[in-house]
Parts: structure tokens; C-alpha cells; sequence
């Protein structure tokens, strides 16, 4: 079905609906070894530890998941989590024979899996992922370690398995990469196979190889960077099958004005989206369009209308223990023992004068049909 995902064995169009997660995206067991190159504040760990606990808890008695899925499902009618996970803790793991942040990661795919939700697999090379840095900086196009990440983690119970979707590279940017840092125009050629200083290998060369391992699962390809997401971009010769499409926009507000946002989101994702492509938002937080939006119309033109116009499924990103609080749309989250606890807060801490987190609840409800 063109432009939609599609559930596997029927045609159904499946629009995604859910939250990002963080938890796992911190490699504690190896943090001493892989973080001590990249700043990490301590509240800031705290919080990512906190997630991890929260995420990788007991199941509930009875049931094959614990409360933080749970919550998910039947307080805010998701039906998809992103899990976003460490490629210098796979890579170390598949370099040195170990399995411990391996076997984590499926625990809480496994999880999300059996409270029904589709599990959105991320790579990560950001900050928290505690990856090492490349160059001296932090790195932005997939290469062979990438490479050795995925094929760590992957295992017949994951490839068997339609439910999960691969997010081949979180956030590639070819203007951080190629263009010495400058703001330019991406170079779509550079994301798909590099810009030439090895081991880089960019999306498509990644996105293959990632075919050759899982030969039935959704491939989700971010588009370059997050300002740019698929401006001018024409999908390259060789993108696999059953692929779709990811982009984060943050900057979704534009001069404080509704025709300038909608014109530039055309321009960014709509129009790729209306030629027959499946796209989806994996991460989002409003916060990004505050104050710009003080009254929250762009942003529920963005939510309720646009979105849905266009087959595109949304991922906000604040679900578990945000490690900054401001703007994200779960504003209070606490863990203990195996309870999950939230509240939305009205207006929330970055300043809007409507909560994001009420929105996509009540959007996700609708959507749910509830």
C-alpha cells in the first residue's frame, strides 16, 4: 500500500502511535569502560539508570511485561515503542564475546513485544550511547561497527519476528560529517554511502547488509539530519524492500505562523510522504515550538491534522525519565518497585500553554478508535 505501513499479512495501514525510550540506550555494565570519553552528569545517569530499571523490570504478576509497558498500553493506547540502544556497547560486546547489555536490550524488546506493541529497534551513536567518538567527534554516519552492533544484537527471535522494526542509524548528518560543521543542503550521495573517510559507510550500504540479516523486518532510514529531514531526497538505486522512512522535527514551528510551518513541512517530509513513501516521527518534543506557539494552534495543526493527512505515524519523545524535564511530554515520571507513575502537567515546564503529553493522548485515543 503506497505511503503506509502496512501490517504484515494483510492491508491494513498501521500508523505507529507511541513514545521513545531511553533506558537502554545506557550501557551500565560497561560504563566505566565506554563512558569515561563523554560527559555524563550524574543526575543525568541517575535518570538514565532509573529508565533502565523502569524498562527492564520483572513482568507484572500474571502477564509477560511490567508496569512501564503496561502503562503504555492501557493509559495511553500505544501501540508502538522505540527502543534506543548503544552502538559502542553491542560493538564491545561483539568484540569481545559478551552479552550482558546484549541480553538486556532483547529483555526489554521481548517485553514490549508481549504487551502487543511494536518494537521500533534504534542505533544510537549519541552522547548518552556512550559510543566512542570518532575523529574526536561524535559520530554521525554509520560505518562497519555499526555493522558488528547489529549483528550483536540480532538473533532468530528478533529477525523471526514482524513485529520489530529497525532503525538502521539514529539522526545521520551529512553536513556534520562531510561539510566540516557548516549548514548546508544535504548531499544525499554522501548519506547513502559515505563522504570518503573510512570506516564510514552511510545509510544504504548499512541499511543492505542489515537486509542480509534480517530478511522480513521493516528497515526504517532517517533522513539527514533533523533540519533537513528529506529535503530534495530521491530514494537511491538498492534501498531495500519493505523499508520506510524516519525523520525527528523538533523545529516544526516556523516564524510563529501556521503557513510557514505548513510550507516548510511539505517541503521537508510531506511532499516524500505524498509520493508514496511510509514515513514515520520517531521522536518529537514540543518544547522545540515553545514559546513560538504559544497558543499550541501549529502544534495541534501539526498533531491532529497534518500527521494523520498524511499516513505518519508519531513518537514523542519524553516517556521515561527524561534526562532534561523541561518540554518533554511526560513531565513526572517515577518508578518504584514495579508501579509506573506519570502525570501530565498543564501548562508543562517548558512553557506552552497546552501540554503535549494530554495531546498525544488524546490523539493517540482517537486514533485507537476509543
Amino acid at each position: 500500500m503506497s505511503g503506509k505501513l502496512v501490517v504484515s499479512g494483510t492491508n491494513t495501514p498501521f500508523l505507529p502511535r507511541g513514545f521513545t525510550s531511553i533506558g537502554v540506550v545506557y550501557p551500565t555494565p560497561y560504563a566505566t569502560k565506554l563512558c569515561s570519553g563523554t560527559f555524563q552528569a550524574s543526575a543525568a545517569v541517575q535518570g538514565l539508570q532509573a529508565a533502565q530499571a523502569a524498562l527492564t523490570a520483572a513482568p507484572l504478576s500474571g502477564l509477560s511485561y511490567n508496569a512501564s509497558f503496561q502503562a503504555m498500553v492501557q493509559d495511553w493506547y500505544a501501540n508502538s515503542v522505540r527502543l534506543q540502544v548503544s552502538q559502542g556497547a553491542l560493538q564491545y560486546e561483539y568484540a569481545n564475546g559478551l552479552s550482558a547489555y546484549t541480553d538486556m536490550v532483547r529483555n526489554a524488546i521481548a517485553q514490549a513485544r508481549a504487551a502487543g506493541l511494536v518494537a521500533i529497534v534504534a542505533m544510537q551513536s549519541e552522547l548518552y550511547s556512550c559510543t566512542p567518538y570518532e575523529n574526536g567527534a561524535m559520530q554521525k554516519l554509520p560505518d562497519d561497527q555499526t555493522e558488528q552492533a547489529w549483528k550483536q544484537l540480532l538473533d532468530s527471535a528478533l529477525t523471526d519476528d514482524n513485529g520489530v522494526v529497525l532503525e538502521i542509524f539514529n539522526e545521520p548528518s551529512t553536513t556534520k560529517e562531510c561539510n566540516a560543521g557548516t549548514l548546508q543542503q544535504p548531499s544525499w550521495t554522501d548519506w547513502a554511502t559515505g563522504c570518503g573517510t573510512e570506516p564510514q559507510q552511510g545509510m544504504l550500504t548499512v541499511g543492505q547488509y542489515l537486509r542480509t540479516l534480517a530478511p522480513n523486518n521493516v528497515l526504517l532510514f532517517d533522513g539527514d539530519d533533523i533540519d533537513f529531514a528529506f529535503t530534495g531526497f530521491v530514494a537511491p538505486s538498492g534501498i531495500p524492500a519493505n523499508s520506510a522512512y524516519t525523520f525527528h522535527p523538533y523545529s516544526y514551528v516556523v516564524n510563529s505562523n501556521e503557513s510557514d510551518s505548513s510550507s516548510a513541512w511539505d517541503s521537508r517530509f510531506g511532499d516524500f510522504a505524498n509520493s508514496g513513501n511510509a514515513l514515520v516521527v520517531t521522536e518529537w518534543n514540543e518544547s522545540f515550538g515553545c514559546p513560538s506557539d504559544p497558543n499550541q494552534t501549529i502544534t495541534n495543526d501539526f498533531v491532529q491534522n497534518y500527521l494523520p493527512a498524511h499516513s505518519i505515524g508519531i513518537l514523542g519523545y519524553g516517556w521515561d525519565a527524561p534526562v532534561v524535564s523541561s518540554g518533554y511530554l511526560v513531565n513526572s515520571y517515577s518508578y518504584s518497585g514495579n508501579t509506573a507513575n506519570y502525570n501530565v502537567v498543564d501548562p508543562n515546564s517548558a512553557g506552552c500553554s497546552t501540554d503535549g503529553g494530554k495531546l498525544l493522548q488524546s490523539q493517540f485515543k482517537s486514533e485507537a478508535g476509543l
